[in-house]
């Protein structure tokens, strides 16, 4: 049986292949020849929550949209649609999530890490309740 973790990464990584996004769960390489804009599903943090009849769970995952420099409007969208995951509940194989939108974000910056390039990079962090 998968982590919850593992489930709700699975599910949001497939929400967005549905959307059409290219999606990957790692930083494509430059043999990939990945083209922008492109969805990078990141990490999963879990916080325990311990209640009177079982222990539950906070689970924030990061999501990053990456475009070139003439797709901040692109890069933009990506972001606020992936953002709605975040206000859905919704049932995996073994787990049911529910959205937390007081604790979910959006930001958008520009990234100059690669030489001669301008990149639009979005950062998503939803967060999940375990129910």
């Amino acid at each position: 049986m998968k982590s919850p973790q593992q489930e709700l990464y699975d599910h949001v990584g497939g929400y967005s292949q549905s959307l059409g996004y290219d999606t990957y769960d790692h930083l494509p390489m430059q043999s990939e020849n990945a083209p922008y804009p492109f969805v990078q599903v990141d990490g999963v943090t879990t916080v325990p929550v311990p209640t009177k009849t079982a222990i539950g769970a906070e689970l924030n995952l990061t999501l990053n949209v990456w475009g070139n420099q003439e797709q901040r409007l692109d890069v933009d969208t990506m972001a606020n649609t992936l953002l709605m995951v975040g206000s859905q509940r919704f049932k995996t194989e073994h787990y049911r999530f529910k959205g937390v939108m007081g604790g979910s974000s959006v930001q958008i910056m520009q990234d100059t890490s690669v030489p001669d390039t301008i990149l639009n990079h979005a950062i998503i962090q939803l967060k999940f309740r375990l129910i």
